[in-house]
């Protein structure tokens, strides 16, 4: 006889167990169904962003590179990388380190996957213009070699965005050593041997690149300092200029925008909108003045550094040089505080020279950047003993003193004739600047000892 009880527990065994047979197979087909749709939609999203980055790319982008190349001189070379997006975004880590920026763009700290450290400029631009702009500013920009010029390393062409890849300066800019705080002090050998570097890039570009070139835009910010303190110049939005005649530039512009910062623009470009070598030797000597004073060109630049004095007459730095720069008795006070126990008078002296000479109102009467480097090199190392000989006869007459002027070889037996120590040679980087010496001074003298032949009549081989 079966008790109902047990009769009951069995029926509900066995329906427990085929509920579990039946349950089983049901998770499995569940869980490989949202298997399924999650693989789906994760391709999708792949297919998504992969249709995104190849929009941001173009279909195409070496397409307009190219062309570009094609159109440049045969036999040019150019010796950088071409990244991609991916790479740029990856090297910056999502865009994460920003350097600075304005308007040509933002500027990122970045490590390529050599582990080399780089900067990347960010350049933002309509697809066609900018597009145009940027193959010609890469295929002047990649031709480009000099030791004192910011090396191009590599490039991006996107369809809406433009990356150039730079080699990474270590010490920053030379506006961030002369006017932020925090900043190690240049002590004035340094200054003295940044502004002989600077010269040395300028020459290349008016004399030695084909075609000639004008940088437009020379201030602190675009002078980059490595680790060394080695000075090199940041060029972008470079002007194709005819070396032949100063006062004029080639119709072929490389970038027509030329950047107007104020207190470094030339005022003959004020008046006629172009852009010569001339121009650039104004906003050097604008430049070395705020090396010596240590001082901003205006007074909205003007950090706190300076007492209420200096900011007021720094409205308009140059003008307020002149006067002192015409009294000798007064020299000393150009000098930044920061290294007024530290420098060495004769060497001011050169320095307001050349600076009151490449400020000149006039344009023609400004110096040439070969004729500024060698006066350099002249008086900071005198060794190179033909150099200030090679002044007297390119260009009519040296500023001395702050006076109208001197002609031919009263410049420059006033340059030789320096007297004191004023010529000695710097320590260090310095010591060895004729190393260094630009090739004007390589090809056009065979020993630095030598002057160039006499009967030339430029005074120059």
């Amino acid at each position: 006889m079966q008790i109902p009880g047990e009769h009951v527990t069995g029926v509900l065994s066995k329906h427990h167990r085929s509920y579990k047979l039946a349950l089983f197979p049901a998770i499995g087909a569940l869980v490989t169904g949202l298997a399924v749709i999650l693989m789906i939609v994760l391709i999708l999203l792949i297919r998504k962003k992969s249709r995104e980055l190849e929009k941001i790319e173009g279909t195409n982008p070496l397409d307009a590179w190219s062309s570009c190349l094609k159109k440049g001189q045969e036999g040019s070379s150019t010796i950088f990388d071409r990244f991609t997006y991916r790479q740029m975004k990856k090297a910056t880590r999502n865009f994460g380190t920003v350097l600075g920026g304005g308007e040509k763009g933002t500027i990122f700290k970045g490590k390529l996957s050599d582990g080399s450290v780089v900067a990347i400029r960010r350049i933002e631009s309509s697809p066609k213009q900018g597009q145009l702009e940027f193959c010609k500013e890469m295929e002047l920009l990649g031709r480009l070699h000099h030791r004192h010029l910011v090396g191009l390393k590599g490039f991006c062409l996107t369809r809406f965005e433009r990356f150039q890849v730079y080699e990474y300066m270590e010490n920053g800019s030379l506006k961030d050593h002369l006017h932020s705080s925090g900043k190690r002090l240049l002590p004035w050998k340094n200054r003295i041997q940044i502004a002989i570097d600077v010269a040395n890039a300028l020459e290349y570009l008016h004399f030695y690149c084909d075609p000639p070139l004008c940088h437009g835009d020379i201030k602190p910010s675009n002078v980059l300092l490595d680790r060394n303190y080695l000075a090199k110049l940041a060029v972008s939005g470079l002007v194709q200029c005819s070396n032949g005649d100063s006062t004029t530039i080639s119709s072929t512009l490389v970038n027509v925008k030329i950047p107007a910062t104020p207190g470094y623009v030339d005022p003959c470009y004020v008046v006629n909108q172009v852009v010569t070598p001339k121009s650039d030797v104004y906003s050097y000597g604008v430049l070395l003045l705020e090396l010596v004073t240590g001082k901003p060109v205006a007074q909205g630049d003007d950090d706190g550094n300076g007492d209420s004095s200096s900011r007021s007459s720094s409205k308009n730095l140059v003008e307020w040089s002149r006067e002192l720069i015409g009294t000798d008795y007064r020299l000393h006070e150009l000098v930044d505080p920061a290294v007024a126990d530290a420098f060495d008078l004769d060497e001011l002296q050169v320095m307001a020279d050349v600076i009151h000479w490449c400020t000149h109102r006039d344009g023609a009467a400004r110096p040439s950047m070969k004729q500024v480097l060698r006066i350099l090199y002249e008086r900071l190392d005198p060794l190179s003993g033909g150099l200030a000989r090679a002044v007297a006869g390119e260009e009519g007459y040296y500023y001395g003193g702050g006076q109208s002027g001197r002609k031919g070889k009263e410049g420059a037996e006033m340059l030789a004739g320096g007297g004191g120590d004023g010529g000695r040679c710097l320590p260090s980087s310095s010591s060895t600047s004729r190393s260094y010496c630009s090739r004007s001074v390589l090809l056009e003298c065979n020993s630095p000892e030598e002057a160039p032949p006499q009967s030339s009549p430029r005074g120059l081989p």
